[in-house]
């Protein structure tokens, strides 16, 4: 494929069907993309099962564009972008429940009535939770999340919670607030199902725990550490740890079209996630996404190999990639004279002399002049 033909085809994509998009806007302004976006949810749900641990955070995929729901956030590397909260695996970052966030009332969408008169980030949990309620997994999330409500509601729902806590909320007791305790000391709280622990990991700092699937005092001897804090440390990076996949290894372009930048999006996560399924080498993940975009691409240069209308010259090349020859010999020249249509540098010689030349070399298919390449009898090909 070209460059031009590739550049117009980016320009030409669309997600849905825009004789309907007017009026599915009204209902739902991410309407150019989200039926694809919740169709790809859909599959990630239906060909995997996450571990007993799941991690849900925000995830700010960058953009500079207009966009109506364009988030500034200046805890992320990007700053600006469109916000995707996400529940994955707190072990191998397989994202496994998303939505996209477009703006105020949004994260409710799908719950009942109840549901929706709850806090703003306990309608996110529950919304993203929906697909293992009853399943006895344990979610673990930031302070943004953390509260008794969504601790409470998960536990009607047959899931329990751990996170960080804020501290302006009306439910801790003084006492945990105290930053004039001696370090590495913790204090706990007990009720019949929730557990609130406050810790000083260094002079004039305390953090807030709150935990409904830990109910003692216990300490992580291999760190010195509570167990509930060495428990969230190891299961609180699942998102984090997908987004920094999709960052090393992406095919995202420079786009102004937000739809298109959910698009790019939906490929890192979906090469993130096959590799996870795919039990292949973790040392050799760049490998894996090159034999995966080989395979993708692979039918149709078979169909266009056959092609009797395709040039010599595109044909050698694709019969290169796929290591087929239509002389049945590969690497080796035909008896046919590759001739291009108009004059070209010649390959070898351009820097120096700049000669132009009509002919191809039969192997690589590259413009040769006469001077560069010298004959070859019809018995010796």
């Amino acid at each position: 494929m070209s460059k031009e033909r590739f550049a117009m085809i980016l320009i030409s994509l669309r997600f849905d069907d825009a004789s309907t998009r007017a009026q599915r806007k009204e209902s739902d302004v991410a309407a150019p993309i989200s039926h694809m976006f919740y169709e790809f949810i859909a599959n990630c749900q239906k060909y995997c099962k996450i571990g007993e641990n799941a991690t849900i955070d925000e995830m700010l995929v960058s953009f500079r564009g207009r966009c109506r729901w364009k988030k500034y956030m200046p805890n992320k590397p990007c700053k600006y972008g469109l916000e995707i909260k996400c529940l994955t695996d707190s072990t191998t970052s397989y994202l496994y429940n998303a939505y996209l966030y477009t703006g105020k009332n949004s994260d409710g969408n799908g719950l009942t009535d109840q549901e929706k008169q709850l806090l703003v980030p306990t309608q996110s949990v529950l919304r993203l939770a929906k697909p293992i309620m009853g399943t006895n997994r344990n979610i673990t999330a930031d302070n943004y999340f953390s509260s008794i409500e969504v601790c409470r509601e998960l536990k009607k729902n047959g899931l329990t919670y751990i996170g960080t806590l804020k501290k302006n909320k009306r439910e801790i007791p003084p006492e945990f607030l105290s930053k004039n305790r001696q370090v590495q000391s913790s204090i706990y709280g007990f009720t019949k199902e929730l557990t609130l622990m406050s810790y000083v990991p260094k002079k004039n700092k305390t953090v807030l725990m709150i935990s409904s699937m830990h109910h003692i005092e216990s300490t992580d001897s291999t760190k010195d550490i509570p167990e509930i804090i060495s428990f969230y440390n190891s299961s609180k990076g699942g998102v984090d740890s997908l987004d920094e996949k999709c960052a090393k290894y992406s095919c995202a372009r420079r786009s102004r079209r937000w739809p298109l930048v959910i698009f790019y999006r939906i490929l890192d996560i979906a090469a993130a996630n096959s590799f996870i399924l795919s039990n292949y080498d973790s040392a050799n993940r760049l490998m894996f996404m090159k034999i995966l975009g080989k395979s993708l691409v692979t039918p149709h240069l078979e169909r266009r190999y056959t092609t009797p209308q395709l040039s010599h010259e595109l044909s050698s090349l694709i019969g290169r990639i796929l290591g087929k020859d239509k002389d049945n010999e590969i690497g080796q020249p035909s008896n046919e004279i590759l001739r291009f249509d108009t004059m070209k540098n010649c390959h070898i010689c351009f820097k120096l002399k700049r000669r132009k030349t009509r002919y191809g070399c039969q192997v690589c298919c590259q413009p040769v002049c006469l001077q560069c390449s010298k004959p070859t009898c019809n018995n010796c090909c």
